[in-house]
């Protein structure tokens, strides 16, 4: 592994490309993304929000790869087992989460209307206008991405990382009752 070394310009501590491990080199993008949104989203007075938090938001949103809502379905919302699904956490978990992003009014649950019991839930107008930012920062992120490398290098690098994403996701199967990658 390369050693780390001051730059001369700003003292930050740099490795060469060619000396970082795959977690680093993911690590920087990740972490430039989640600077971008974190400033942006504190500037507009939103609390600042665990990572679980986040996740439930982005499904309930549509904003992820394994979304079960989007903008043509958004008024039915989602069930709470199809997000227990999806996230791969347990019922109380995710009830919790639930319950502090509705004290925060980011959510909201309303009855299904196939079912009375069962309630589902939407994204609330805060939690609309947070996810509309995330849309926001994430597109200009990435724009700015590809200016620095060209359209080109950021088209290929979205495809690898999708096909990466894919793949390291797996198929869904269910054993025992519980979302297993396959």
């Amino acid at each position: 592994m390369t050693m780390a070394k001051p730059t001369r310009s700003t003292g930050a501590i740099r490795t060469s490309a060619a000396g970082r491990d795959l977690r680093s080199l993911l690590h920087v993008p990740q972490h430039d993304l989640q600077s971008q949104l974190a400033s942006r989203l504190e500037r507009l007075g939103f609390p600042a929000l665990r990572a679980g938090q986040v996740q439930l938001l982005s499904v309930i949103g549509g904003l992820g790869r394994d979304a079960t809502v989007d903008a043509s379905n958004e008024q039915r919302g989602v069930r709470l087992s199809d997000l227990v699904s999806v996230l791969s956490l347990p019922k109380q978990t995710v009830g919790d989460l639930l319950d502090e992003l509705e004290d925060m009014r980011m959510v909201e649950r309303f009855p299904d209307p196939d079912h009375g019991v069962i309630k589902r839930v939407r994204l609330g107008p805060k939690g609309k206008v947070w996810a509309a930012e995330v849309k926001r920062v994430s597109a200009a992120t990435e724009q700015r991405w590809a200016n620095r490398l060209g359209s080109k290098k950021m088209r290929s690098l979205r495809a690898l990382l999708e096909e990466l994403a894919a793949t390291v996701e797996g198929p869904v199967v269910r054993a025992n009752g519980h979302r297993q990658r396959g």
